[in-house]
């Protein structure tokens, strides 16, 4: 059954003092209201007339809703200074120094400082010689290749960065936080 609006759950109540304070016979006298499948059951009618007993309404009480302490004025603060003096924290480091978890980090980090997190790519300079180095570089990689198939299973690469042919380096943990996303 779909919940009651006001008006109806007023209703509710009205037949329940008129017949008597007996939920039984409210629920008879509501047949003309709500129809013959339509009528909230005797317990609910119980529960109706509870609620108006204590709280004097009908109206559904608002639970309510605890202060959210974790984006407080003075934590803003505490992280924009902790920015400032140190911008390469991860959030992680970060909410252990000033006690927040990482979800209200984050969310003062980027609703309350406007802050976004950005990687820095560092790029090298191709000089004239570098790409004949490159070139010999392959050539020495494909005769040990074609001298031995295992060759490339013993290559050691790391996750720390990758680094590409054209010089650009990807470096994986490398985050500032600032105010402009570049």
């Amino acid at each position: 059954m779909e919940k009651l609006s006001i008006e109806q759950r007023v209703k509710v109540i009205e037949a329940y003092y008129e017949n008597g304070r007996s939920n039984k016979s409210a629920f008879r006298a509501l047949h003309n209201f709500f129809g013959p499948h339509n009528r909230p059951t005797d317990s609910a009618i119980g529960k109706i007339v509870k609620k108006f007993q204590e709280t004097g309404s009908v109206a559904d009480v608002k639970k309510p809703v605890r202060a959210r302490a974790g984006r407080s004025s003075e934590n803003i603060a505490a992280v924009r200074e902790n920015v400032a003096e140190s911008p390469n924290t991860s959030i992680r480091h970060r909410a252990q120094e000033l006690h927040l978890s990482t979800a209200t980090l984050h969310r003062i980090l980027t609703k309350d400082l406007s802050l976004h997190a950005y990687k820095i790519q560092l790029t090298q300079e191709l000089k004239p010689t570098d790409h004949l180095k490159r070139r010999t570089f392959a050539g020495w990689i494909h005769e040990q290749r074609q001298a031995n198939n295992e060759f490339s299973t013993k290559i050691l690469f790391s996750d720390e960065a990758h680094f590409h042919l054209n010089g650009y380096v990807n470096k994986q943990n490398c985050r500032i936080w600032a105010d402009l996303a570049i």
